[in-house]
């Protein structure tokens, strides 16, 4: 059976809190009621919502600043946001589309326009939705009109490709479930990178399976990969019981049926970029990543392989 929609709901003010919550599950949506911005952040990634009512006026982290701070998370960039406000003032309502907000609703409207304007939100969510439902990074479509947009805007750009090494094994020994958890802890890690040491609007993607995507200038790439590496190095043996993880490598079948060693689960990243060289296409930079991946893998751990050629 199809889950229900699941609404974030967030005020301050208790009374507030609970009409508008009556009111949402009268539409038919799960409602997670909350009652601050911090409360929301903290609890995004766990609970993965697929709408926010936000309210504007807050203590702390007021409206706006919460729907910045999650339209500035890769991950949640996408995630629509409406904003609940009583203020009249059109400086107010313009301003919380500059930050990212979708729609804003008043507490004056009728609940006829309330549930149309929640459909209509969510419904353009969706149909824009190009996303890994595992990780809720944008997918592969999205992946190549992003690599598209910097070669017409004419921007140097570096694009990661990052593909997980070991992880079959980990998963042949482990189960599926927890092999989610390897790929979502990917995700997380990318997430953090970026946010520790890229630029605001970097990008990221998850193509599938174990294989994702991020894009940044080529001032930040070198930094990013480090980053990348020593967190996936650190973390991921706490995916390990520890007795593997004390030895640092599983006993699991090869793809040719052999029993043999595999190291811990590691990442290897191909960067493409066009300072060197133009790239005039997505499918060029895929061809030139997939052939740096290869280099990659030959060598041991966790690396990072740079593509060094020029052009003609």
């Amino acid at each position: 059976m199809m889950s229900k929609t699941t609404i974030m709901l967030v005020d301050d003010e208790e009374e507030a809190r609970f009409l508008w919550e009556a009111t949402v599950r009268r539409f038919g949506y799960e409602v997670i009621p909350l009652a601050s911005g911090e409360e929301a952040l903290r609890k995004l990634e766990a609970l993965r919502p697929d709408l926010l009512l936000l309210d504007l006026n807050m203590p702390g982290m007021d409206g706006h600043e919460v729907c910045l701070q999650i339209k500035r998370q890769p991950r949640f960039a996408r995630l629509p946001v409406i904003i609940l406000t009583s203020s009249d003032d059109l400086n107010d309502k313009l301003y919380s589309f500059d930050e990212g907000a979708d729609d804003y609703i008043t507490k004056e409207m009728d609940p006829q326009e309330i549930e149309k304007r929640i459909k209509t939100v969510l419904r353009r969510y969706r149909q824009n939705l190009d996303s890994n439902p595992l990780t809720h990074l944008p997918g592969n479509n999205v992946i190549q009109r992003e690599i598209q947009k910097y070669i017409n805007e004419g921007r140097q750009f570096c694009v990661a490709y990052c593909d997980l090494d070991n992880f079959k094994a980990y998963n042949d020994r482990y189960g599926f479930m927890e092999g989610d958890r390897v790929i979502r802890f990917c995700a997380d890690i990318l997430s953090e990178a970026i946010h520790e040491a890229g630029n605001r609007d970097d990008f990221i993607g998850h193509i599938g399976g174990d294989d994702f995507v991020f894009i940044t200038t080529p001032d930040k790439a070198e930094e990013l990969c480090r980053l990348v590496v020593k967190k996936m190095d650190e973390g991921i043996v706490r995916f390990y019981n520890s007795e593997d993880a004390e030895r640092g490598y599983i006993v699991a079948q090869s793809r040719q049926g052999e029993r043999q060693r595999f190291p811990l689960v590691g990442i290897s990243i191909a960067v493409v970029s066009n300072v060197r060289r133009p790239l005039r296409a997505p499918a060029e930079v895929s061809r030139i990543a997939s052939e740096l991946k290869k280099a990659a893998k030959q060598k041991e751990g966790s690396v990072y392989v740079f593509d060094q050629r020029k052009g003609d």
